[in-house]
């Protein structure tokens, strides 16, 4: 009876001593054989005695890129892109209807007819720069390569 109760405010002193922060929580990776190689190159070739150390400090003190991307905005930057195309088959129209004024109306009214047709295509060349240029920007700013 007398031991007993000795024995309750006392620890033992058999086993190891508690870690002070211990390890706990478990990570697997399952790789193929062109992996694993590869993986058991570069564990030999770091140095380190234990392969869950070798990953831990790959994991934990390797920068990570991150990607993110915006689906809205690579949505736009396709559609903007779409504009060249639409950009060359104006530019193919335009040979088109320019060779047809000459054939059909004559050089005189087709002059006064082209002075119309220049104007609004200089409008549309301007507004082609502008949006060449914000697709320059959005390519820059969001697609991160």
């Amino acid at each position: 009876m007398k031991k007993e109760n000795q024995n309750i405010g006392r620890k033992s002193k058999v086993g190891r001593k508690p870690k002070a922060n211990p390890a706990i929580f478990r990570c697997d990776v399952r790789l193929n054989e062109t992996d694993n190689c590869k993986f058991e190159t570069l564990f030999e070739l770091s140095g380190f005695k234990y392969r869950g150390h070798f990953i831990k400090d790959k994991v934990l003190n390797t920068p990570m890129k991150i990607i993110e991307i915006d689906k809205t905005i690579n949505d736009y930057i396709i559609k903007l892109s779409q504009i060249r195309s639409q950009m060359r088959g104006i530019g193919n129209n335009y040979n088109q209807v320019l060779r047809l004024l000459k054939e059909q109306l004559g050089e005189r009214k087709a002059l006064a007819y082209l002075y119309k047709l220049e104007k609004a295509m200089i409008e549309l060349v301007h507004t082609y720069k502008e949006v060449e240029q914000q697709l320059q920007i959005l390519e820059i700013k969001w697609l991160q390569k």
